[in-house]
């Protein structure tokens, strides 16, 4: 949906560090069902720690978006940098959409519980 990550997505498919999916519909239902499991444990990790958040709409959800970049963002970026042959332009791209996901989902989940 985005035409610039897009074109750098589509220059960088035939990098060995890229899975092939060859059935769209399974890779489209492993999607779903990793974003369906995602947002159930967050929700919870969110109730869990909601009482010790500050006040706020807002600062409660960018402290737990910082939370969700710190516990799950970060870690995956540096696995996936030393590990793998996935092409670093991705990577950073992976990062930084990720970290703003993050915060957008805290302030969802401070918003919703």
């Amino acid at each position: 949906m985005n035409p610039p990550v897009a074109r750098i997505y589509k220059n960088a498919e035939s990098s060995p560090g890229l899975k092939k999916w060859e059935r769209v519909q399974r890779y489209l239902g492993f999607h779903y069902l990793n974003s369906l499991v995602n947002c159930l444990l967050g929700a919870f990790v969110f109730a869990l720690m909601k009482p010790v958040l500050p006040e706020g709409l807002l600062m409660k959800g960018f402290i737990f978006g910082l939370v969700l970049i710190a516990l799950k963002i970060v870690p995956r970026f540096l696995e996936m940098w030393i590990q793998s042959t996935y092409p670093n332009k991705l990577l950073v791209i992976e990062l930084v959409i990720g970290s703003i996901i993050s915060v957008v989902i805290g302030v969802v989940y401070a918003y919703l519980i």
